[in-house]
């Protein structure tokens, strides 16, 4: 019973001490491309923000935490690839706070 008790403690401390997992609410950016993307933005298009995420090297990640405000919003994502062309894409229509969800966007 002693060691019953002792293994179910141990369990539920290690339980109690493992973080849980995010709330939603993230856009993962993607870069599959050979190439490194440059100056890699997120606007906000009704609180009219932009937020500077910067460079993304070739086959890595990127995790942005969407901001989220008490009015409905929809967000872009902007970057330069590596020929100097501009991309923009609406990766979010539609972002609440009373709806998070989480997002991936792929640069090929």
């Amino acid at each position: 019973m002693h060691k019953f008790l002792s293994c179910f403690l141990a369990g539920a401390l290690l339980v109690s001490c493992t973080p849980f997992k995010q709330e939603k609410g993230i856009i993962t950016i993607n870069n599959t491309s050979a190439h490194p993307v440059s100056d890699v933005s997120i606007h906000y298009k009704s609180a009219q923000r932009i937020d500077t995420i910067g460079d993304i090297p070739s086959h890595a990640s990127y995790q942005y935490p969407i901001h989220y405000t008490d009015a409905e919003d929809s967000l872009d994502i902007r970057y330069t690839d590596h020929n100097d062309v501009t991309h923009a894409q609406n990766v979010v229509s539609y972002a609440a706070k009373y709806d998070k969800e989480d997002y991936t966007v792929t640069i090929e």
